[in-house]
Order: C-alpha cells, then sequence, then structure tokens
C-alpha cells in the first residue's frame, strides 16, 4: 500500500510540476534596472513568447531638480549577438515624477538577450546613461 501512495505522489507530483511548466504563469520573468546621474529606471521582461517576442514595462524616474529629462529604451540582442537599440521614451514630467510604459518587443532575428539604458538628456544632446544587461 504504502508504494502505491508513492507511485501516485510521484504521478501527482509530476502532472503538476508539467501543469505549471505550460502556464502563462511559468513565462520566463527578468528585470533589468540602472541609474546614472539625475536618472534612475528599469525594464521588466516578461512573457518571453518563444525567442522572438517579449512584454515589456519600461520606467524611469527623473531624479534631479536639473532641468533635463530623463528616458528610458529596450535594448536586445539576436541570435547572433547583433545589438538592438529601441526607441527612446522620454519622461518630461519633472524631477521626482515617474514615467511607466507597457509595451512589446519582437525581432525576426529573435531576443535572445534583454537589456536597459536609462539617460538623461537637455533637450535631444544626450548628456549621460546607464546600462543594464542580463
Amino acid at each position: 500500500m504504502k508504494r502505491k501512495l508513492a507511485a501516485a505522489g510521484t504521478v501527482v507530483a509530476s502532472l503538476a510540476l508539467t501543469a505549471a511548466m505550460a502556464s502563462p504563469a511559468a513565462a520566463i520573468t527578468a528585470y533589468r534596472h540602472c541609474f546614472t546621474t539625475g536618472a534612475d529606471g528599469g525594464a521588466r521582461v516578461m512573457n518571453w513568447h518563444g525567442p522572438d517576442r517579449v512584454d515589456l514595462t519600461l520606467s524611469v524616474t527623473d531624479s534631479r531638480a536639473d532641468g533635463h529629462h530623463a528616458r528610458v529604451r529596450f535594448l536586445s540582442k539576436t541570435v547572433s549577438g547583433t545589438t538592438v537599440k529601441w526607441g527612446w521614451h522620454k519622461n518630461t514630467s519633472g524631477a521626482g515624477r515617474t514615467f511607466v510604459r507597457e509595451t512589446s518587443a519582437s525581432h525576426p532575428n529573435g531576443i535572445f538577450k534583454v537589456g536597459v539604458e536609462i539617460a538623461r538628456f537637455e533637450g535631444d544632446t544626450y548628456l549621460n546613461s546607464c546600462v543594464d544587461w542580463g
């Protein structure tokens, strides 16, 4: 009887693990974050759909009352290692304010590595930035 219960427990545990791996809640999630003078932010990567699409939450805080604005952009690498720099998202709301954007990214050559770049700008003039790769 003990042997049958142990076998049944193994089957149930195996089925639970298989179901968990197949569920959307088990999708790969990554978080990249960095800060530089005047800007702090990150990218949360969710639901890695195969190798070519991800859902994103991008955020950036203007951390200094200096008249400059903060920006965030998603970075990725393809299967061949080519870096893809996605478009900037601006936070022009002022010091202490955070900009949040939910979006997605897809690339025909895949998304195999993810990163984020946080920067400070004066108009369209780049001042400084940080990058976090994972």
